[in-house]
C-alpha cells in the first residue's frame, strides 16, 4: 500500500486504530499500518495457551500420511503444527495437500516446503470452502488443525460433502488482562476503528471494556459475516466487514473508512 493512505479525509490526521491480535501476532500488521500513515495501538484482546499433546494427538500425527489434505486455519496454527510435525516426520508425506485461509498462513507452510493452496479472494472459512480442493472431497480423510472452540463451518460443510474430518486442537484462547489506561482508551471513543478478527476477541472486548455507550459507538472492522452479525447483536452501531483477517483485506477496508472521516 502507498504511504499516507490511512489518513482521515477531513483533517488529514492519522487514523487511530486498535489492533487486538494476541502478543506476537501483531508486528507485521502494525508495521504495515504505520507505513500507510495510520497511528496503530496494540491492545491484545486474546492470549494463546498451548495445549499439551495427548496420546490421540500423537497417533493422529503419526498417521498423517492417511490424510489427503491438512487444513491450518491461522498462522499460529501453522507454526505450532510444524513444531510438532518435526518430531514425527523428518520428511513430510508427499501426497498431502495443505490448505490455508490466506497468503500469510500459506507462506509459513510454503517456506517449510509444503504444497499449499489458499483462496485468492478473502481469507475466511467461507472463502476456503470455494476452493476446488475442498469441493469434491467425498471419501477423503481431512485433518483440520485449529484452536479449541471456534467455528464449526469447515468441519460441518466438508462432512456434508462426504469427507471424513478429524480435528487436531493445538491451543486454547484465553482472555488476557489489560491495563486501566487501555480500558479507558477503548471506552472513550479515542480510536477511529477497532480491528476484530475472532469471536473470542469480540466477546473479550465487551468483557474487558464494559458496556460504556461510547464503546459501542466506535467503529468495528470485522473479518467475516458471522462477526458482523455477532457485533450487531451485542449493540455495536458501526460495523465494517473486510474480506478477511489478512493484512491486504484489512488495509483495503481501512482505506474506505479513512476516506469517509
Amino acid at each position: 500500500m502507498n504511504a499516507t493512505r490511512l489518513l482521515k479525509h477531513s483533517n488529514q490526521q492519522p487514523l487511530r486504530i486498535a489492533v487486538t491480535r494476541p502478543n506476537g501476532q501483531e508486528q507485521s500488521l502494525m508495521a504495515e499500518l504505520k507505513a500507510a500513515g495510520a497511528d496503530p495501538f496494540h491492545i491484545p484482546l486474546l492470549a494463546i495457551d498451548l495445549l499439551e499433546e495427548t496420546p490421540i494427538d500423537r497417533t493422529t500425527l503419526l498417521n498423517l500420511d492417511l490424510y489427503s489434505k491438512v487444513i491450518c486455519v491461522s498462522p499460529i496454527t501453522a507454526n505450532i503444527f510444524l513444531d510438532r510435525l518435526d518430531q514425527y516426520w523428518p520428511q513430510p508425506p508427499v501426497q498431502v495437500l495443505w490448505v490455508t485461509p490466506g497468503a500469510g498462513t500459506a507462506a509459513i507452510l510454503d517456506d517449510y516446503g509444503l504444497p499449499v493452496v489458499y483462496p485468492e479472494q478473502g481469507d475466511n472459512s467461507e472463502a476456503m470452502l470455494t476452493l476446488p480442493a475442498l469441493i469434491d472431497v467425498a471419501g477423503e480423510k481431512i485433518l483440520l488443525c485449529k484452536g479449541e472452540g471456534g467455528r464449526h463451518l469447515l468441519k460441518s460443510t466438508l462432512e456434508e460433502r462426504g469427507a471424513q474430518v478429524s480435528e487436531l486442537f493445538l491451543y486454547k484462547r484465553v482472555c488476557p488482562p489489560i491495563l486501566n489506561a487501555e480500558r479507558e482508551l477503548l471506552q472513550s471513543e479515542f480510536f477511529d476503528v477497532i480491528l476484530i478478527s475472532s469471536l473470542d476477541a469480540l466477546n473479550n472486548l465487551v468483557q474487558l471494556a464494559g458496556t460504556e455507550p461510547s464503546l459501542f459507538n466506535t467503529p468495528l472492522l470485522v473479518s467475516s459475516p458471522r462477526l458482523r452479525h455477532e457485533a450487531r447483536a451485542l449493540g455495536f452501531k458501526i460495523i465494517v466487514q473486510a474480506k478477511g483477517a489478512g493484512g491486504q483485506w484489512q488495509q483495503a477496508a481501512l482505506e474506505s473508512i479513512a476516506s469517509q472521516r
